[in-house]
């Protein structure tokens, strides 16, 4: 999967989901509620790998509206859901799951080094 994120300028982020879970914690304490406290309705919780051109978890607490509109959104597009299913069963390998390595400044071979070729003398060259 690829992300852009308007805060990173033009910066495209290669992720994978690594986790999703059903989780009732308070999304901006990443903990169960308290005794006392009002219980959290139960949301999606998308656990995301950033894995280029960075290394970053990423959680993605999911709504029940959120999802009712990706649904809706698949159902009132069939090609989407067509495209999905597709997927699903005759994908393949992902292309974004593939990391480019970042060569480092050290381990590239030395440039080649120009061998000497020998001046023949100024006598011997004229006379051929």
């Amino acid at each position: 999967m690829f992300i852009r994120s308007t805060g990173l300028g033009k910066t495209l982020l290669q992720c994978k989901v690594a986790k999703v879970e059903p989780s009732g914690v308070v999304p901006e304490t990443l903990e169960m509620p308290k005794e006392g406290e009002a219980k959290e309705i139960t949301r999606l919780l998308m656990t995301m790998q950033v894995i280029a051109p960075v290394t970053w978890m990423v959680r993605a607490f999911v709504e029940p509206a959120d999802l009712r509109a990706i649904f809706g959104f698949a159902l009132k597009n069939p090609g989407v859901l067509f495209n999905g299913v597709r997927f699903l069963f005759f994908g393949g390998k992902s292309p974004s799951l593939v990391v480019k390595k970042k060569e480092k400044r050290g381990s590239r071979a030395p440039a080649p080094v120009p061998v000497p070729v020998p001046e023949a003398p100024a006598g011997e060259a004229e006379s051929k």
